[in-house]
């Protein structure tokens, strides 16, 4: 399945993070615009559920902004 940006910002609007959605963009790291490490799990586990994949552990501190997201589920 082909991940959209507008579908992974859905999926870290709906985990109710801490982040500033008015400084969102695709390349703007998640953890500099408000995303502590438990809004990133829950992130990651709303993008396994939609996406069906497994995030191996050695890739998440890869998967810090929208286009990196979109990027590895692409590619996954």
């Amino acid at each position: 399945m082909k991940a959209e940006q507008s579908e992974v910002v859905k999926i870290i609007h709906d985990a109710n993070t801490q982040i500033d959605f008015d400084k969102l963009s695709p390349e703007i790291y998640l953890r500099d615009i408000g995303a502590d490490s438990l809004d990133m799990m829950t992130i990651l586990l709303g993008l396994q559920d939609k996406y069906g994949i497994e995030i191996p552990d050695e890739a998440v501190e890869k998967l810090n902004s929208v286009a990196a997201i979109c990027d590895f589920i692409n590619n996954t």
